[in-house]
């Protein structure tokens, strides 16, 4: 929530999404390597506070756990994480363990100098592959000669709405771009049964929509003011979101959903810079889990895709790290039909239900 709210004063208006999941493992692979200072920053990062996790090995083994358990029914959801080492560049065997038992990481080693255009085609490769062809090109041309640690963190998911939009139904209708300016998008409609709720200290409303397999989940929250997005980004808290899924109830909805398709490209340094993580990316990094001193980090970059339609939702995500050597809910009987149409900005996120993990996140200020 915090890196969303960063996003989104960095780009007013503009729509943003991500995989919290993937940045969050990512960050976590560079986590098992780090000390002192930048240990800290990085576990003030990721938020181990709000996990009531202090001790180190207890965090990594909730790591281990957390991505073990991605075993889904009728859901397609494929995390994968990749550790590129320079060939002959020291890094511990104990990071290169933990990396491949905590994070299910393939560790291999490269020659980032001779070899360079060969290792950026194998690892577009392997993003193509872990992402079903839906990311490509992450790396593009090559990568930079002084590369010491390139580490990767693929999320893909694709999953079918228990109750299918009627593409009948699809047609055209307005929705406010910004609150204000009106557009007509393909719009779907469905009437079920499905989750709602109100948090009434933000104005606005949610329903959930779940995915078959009774595990994953897209919420979406939705102002009920067409310019009231800003408000709501910035009142919500995992407290917030932890209180909605538990005070929702069951009722009939009349949902109308825009359909659309969307690719996202960040660079994130400044963004976790703003957010207290910032020793990392300096010379007095503090790696030494990993490396001997001088290794830091000098490019996260992060990449995401989705396509929302009648037959349910795809997505995608890969967060990059590449590293330089310097030197339950209530069920309530309503009986009336509630209205949801999601005509102007909002957001949503897909969850897993039993971890309560956020995999993806969105902001739609405009379509």
């Amino acid at each position: 929530l915090n890196l969303l709210r960063k996003l989104s004063s960095t780009r007013p208006g503009c729509n943003i999404f991500f995989s919290p999941s993937s940045v969050s493992a990512a960050l976590a692979m560079v986590y098992a390597g780090a000390g002192g200072l930048t240990e800290a920053e990085l576990s003030a990062t990721l938020g181990h506070a709000m996990m009531v996790l202090t001790d180190r090995t207890a965090l990594m083994s909730a790591y281990k756990r957390l991505l073990a358990e991605n075993q889904y029914q009728d859901v397609a959801l494929d995390i994968a994480n990749a550790v590129l080492i320079l060939k002959n560049f020291l890094v511990l065997d104990g990071y290169k363990m933990d990396v491949a038992d905590v994070f299910k990481a393939n560790v291999t080693s490269v020659d980032f100098a001779r070899d360079g255009a060969k290792v950026a085609s194998e690892i577009d490769q392997w993003v193509k592959q872990k992402a079903k062809g839906k990311i490509q090109n992450i790396v593009g041309g090559g990568l930079p000669e002084d590369t010491a640690m390139f580490l990767i963190s693929a999320v893909y998911f694709k999953g079918t709405w228990v109750t299918m939009f009627d593409s009948a139904k699809t047609m055209p209708r307005p929705f406010y771009n910004h609150g204000t300016e009106s557009s007509d998008r393909q719009t779907m409609e469905l009437m079920s049964e499905m989750k709602f709720g109100r948090l009434d200290s933000l104005s606005s409303r949610a329903v959930e929509i779940p995915y078959k397999g009774d595990r994953g989940s897209m919420v979406v929250l939705l102002p009920d003011s067409n310019t009231g997005l800003p408000r709501l980004r910035d009142g919500l808290t995992a407290e917030v979101l932890k209180e909605l899924a538990d005070m929702m109830w069951w009722t009939t909805v009349e949902l109308r959903l825009p359909k659309f398709e969307q690719v996202k490209e960040y660079t994130f340094v400044p963004i976790l810079q703003k957010l207290g993580l910032k020793s990392v990316f300096t010379v007095d990094a503090d790696l030494s889990r990993a490396a001997d001193p001088g290794l830091f980090v000098s490019d996260v970059k992060h990449k995401a895709m989705i396509e929302v339609s009648e037959e349910g939702t795809v997505t995608a995500a890969v967060t990059t790290v590449r590293t330089v050597n310097g030197g339950r809910g209530r069920s309530i009987a309503v009986p009336q039909i509630r209205r949801f149409h999601v005509d102007h900005p909002f957001l949503f996120y897909i969850r897993d239900k039993v971890t309560n993990r956020v995999l993806f996140m969105k902001e739609i200020n405009h379509l």
